[in-house]
């Protein structure tokens, strides 16, 4: 029983189902805001998304630590590992990734073939282009490399519109897309000396931490401007104006706090705000147009 437990505890790190859980939340979100308040929701269709993506992108994330394995053993932060701590071998690791990804494409391609195009290209933006080129090359790798990780909203919100020329769509995938840049760089600042010893010229390793905290504070308030946004796109009215002004209100609050203080602690509470900000973002939106539900017919 001890050793199942390992395994799966190996199995979960492998895949990087933490930062799997967190695409799920925004994949449903984009679902949600993106179903007819008209039509009941279809559940199977959600599910077969919901599955399809999370299997493309544990598929995904074992596949970047196949491919970073070395580099992980350089890295204090990273060394401990299944791969590089030898409790998971490089062939077993090849097979669940393999296996994750034929579940991931049998899931998406019953659900749209624009969906399932939308996965594959998460896949090839991010163990392709970003994990084998742009991580390794370019110190703003960030940037393009927020591709993929705010593709699954979009997918979510093409599985339930079916349009791929919704704007509606695109505006969720930037509100992500912003988001990661504040982000990736605070844990980049933090852990800049292990990314160094790994050989990636991250931000802060190549241009220095300077030059990273303008670059958060830039890409921050550009997030937070887009997070006021909503009403150019969803019928959420006052409401959902109030809601996202109070969260980017916030947000820049923490950020002040964060860039008079940024090697201290004020760096993992300006980090837990920028990610609980996205969650709030999306919940405004969320439950503001689900709330005519709660509207008495006349």
């Amino acid at each position: 029983m001890a050793k199942f437990k390992n395994l799966t505890r190996d199995i979960l790190k492998l895949t990087k189902a933490e930062i799997v859980l967190l695409e799920v939340i925004t994949l449903a979100a984009g679902f949600l805001i993106g179903q007819s308040l008209e039509n009941p929701i279809d559940w199977i269709l959600f599910l077969n998304a919901l599955l399809g993506t999370s299997f493309l992108a544990l598929g995904s994330g074992a596949l970047n630590q196949i491919q970073e394995h070395r580099e992980d053993a350089l890295m204090d932060r990273t060394r401990s590992r299944p791969i590089p701590s030898g409790r998971i071998s490089l062939p077993f690791a090849w097979f669940l990734s393999i296996l994750l990804f034929a579940l991931g494409i049998l899931f998406l391609q019953m659900v749209s073939l624009s969906v399932l195009l939308l996965g594959v290209l998460a896949v090839v933006s991010y163990n392709g282009l970003y994990t084998m080129w742009w991580k390794r090359k370019l110190a703003f790798a960030a940037i393009p490399g927020a591709i993929p990780g705010a593709l699954p909203i979009l997918i979510g919100f093409q599985a339930a519109v079916g349009d791929l020329a919704d704007l509606r769509g695109y505006y969720l995938f930037a509100i992500l897309f912003f988001w990661q840049m504040p982000h990736f760089w605070v844990l980049a600042l933090k852990y800049s000396n292990d990314y160094d010893q790994g050989g990636f010229p991250t931000l802060p390793v190549a241009k220095g931490s300077e030059v990273t905290r303008f670059q958060i504070t830039l890409w921050c308030l550009a997030y937070a401007a887009i997070g006021l946004l909503s009403v150019f796109f969803f019928p959420t009215g006052i409401p959902g104006l109030v809601g996202s002004l109070l969260v980017s209100s916030w947000l820049l609050f923490e950020l002040h706090r964060f860039l008079k203080q940024p090697e201290k602690k004020s760096w993992l509470r300006f980090f837990l705000s920028v990610n609980f900000s996205l969650l709030l973002y999306l919940f405004v939106i969320s439950a503001d147009l689900w709330s005519i539900l709660l509207h008495p017919k006349s």
